[in-house]
Formats: C-alpha cells, sequence, structure tokens
C-alpha cells in the first residue's frame, strides 16, 4: 500500500515537472506586460517620426518637444523592447530583429500616409496625438499610447486570452479623438460657469 501511494506521488510529482517545464517555455516565448507596452509606444512613436519627418516645421517641433518631455519614459521603453527581441531571439539575431521591427514600422507608416487622399488625414491625426501627449497635465507614457490605435502588427505573441465575439459593438477604434481639458482655474479663458 506504501508503494502505491509512493509510485503515485512520483507520477503526480513528474507530471507536475512538465506542466511546469511547459509553462516556462511557453512564458519564455510571450511578451510581458511591460514588453507588449513598449511594442506600442515604439509604433506610436514610428508613426510620429513619420509625421514630424513629412508634416512641416509645427510637426517637426511638437515632435522635438514630445521626445524632450518623455525622454526617460522613451529610453527606458527602447531598452525593454530591445532587451525583448534579444530574450525571444538571443543575443545576434535579437538586434536584428529589434532594427527589423522599428524599420519596418516607419516603413508602414509612410505607405500609410502616402495613399491617395491619406497625407492630410495623416497629418491631422498626428497633430491630435502631439497635442494630447503634450498637454499641461502630462500623461503617463504607456497609458497615453495604450489609447492611440495602431495599425502595425505586433512583433511578438503577448499570449493573452482574446474573446472575439463579446461586445464587438461597442469596440473603440480609429474615430475617437481625445476630449480635450476643460479650462481649470488659473487658465488665461477660464469661466467658473460653462457658455
Amino acid at each position: 500500500m506504501k508503494w502505491m501511494k509512493l509510485g503515485a506521488s512520483v507520477a503526480a510529482l513528474s507530471l507536475t515537472g512538465v506542466s511546469l517545464a511547459e509553462a516556462r517555455s511557453v512564458s519564455s516565448a510571450c511578451a510581458s506586460a511591460p514588453e507588449v507596452s513598449a511594442v506600442q509606444v515604439s509604433a506610436v512613436v514610428q508613426e510620429l517620426t513619420d509625421a514630424a519627418l513629412t508634416c512641416g516645421k509645427d510637426t517637426m517641433s511638437s515632435m522635438v518637444r514630445f521626445q524632450n518631455v518623455f525622454q526617460k519614459e522613451l529610453r527606458r521603453s527602447d531598452a525593454t523592447l530591445k532587451s525583448m527581441f534579444k530574450r525571444l531571439n538571443g543575443n545576434r539575431a535579437g538586434e536584428a530583429a529589434y532594427d527589423s521591427y522599428k524599420t519596418r514600422a516607419i516603413n508602414h507608416a509612410e505607405h500609410r500616409r502616402i495613399q491617395p487622399g491619406q497625407q492630410v488625414n495623416f497629418c491631422r491625426t498626428a497633430d491630435v496625438v502631439f497635442a494630447a501627449a503634450l498637454a499641461p497635465d502630462k500623461p503617463v507614457l504607456e497609458d497615453f499610447v495604450s489609447g492611440v490605435p495602431v495599425n502595425e502588427a505586433n512583433p511578438v505573441d503577448s499570449c493573452e486570452i482574446k474573446v472575439a465575439v463579446a461586445l464587438q459593438g461597442v469596440q473603440a477604434g480609429p474615430d475617437i479623438v481625445p476630449t480635450p481639458r476643460p479650462d481649470l482655474p488659473g487658465d488665461p479663458n477660464y469661466l467658473p460657469f460653462p457658455r
């Protein structure tokens, strides 16, 4: 009887070991929440970079301000992105995958911009994003970009469970426009009562 219990215990432990090993291999192939956020930050920055290079002086000035305001967060996010690619692909191949992703993302942004009739809309959208990012109440970069719709394919699996059939009628989409911050006491145009 003791031998049967011991055998069952050994079998249970070996099954646990297999599932732990499988879980480790799956989790090491998945992006963590900070890595998914870094991918989103990178995709938004590539779109804004293309806009800064092509939409005129004001947009370029906004990009310079954006980079100055979010400098620390951008560097930290980029380091997270690079380490994710290295973790998933190895040091050398990860470096190449990182460079390839960033190049591909800005090229895709350019292709979207140069579609017939899209230049003006692309630049307007960039201006809206810059205005929201550079508002007096500085948002947290990761929170801010999570609300910016991006059309870039994710380079890594986040291994999240997705439900494709729930709440599709209320999905957020590219028609979302940030709501301007209401005037506050101390603002030049502040009126204590709405007009």
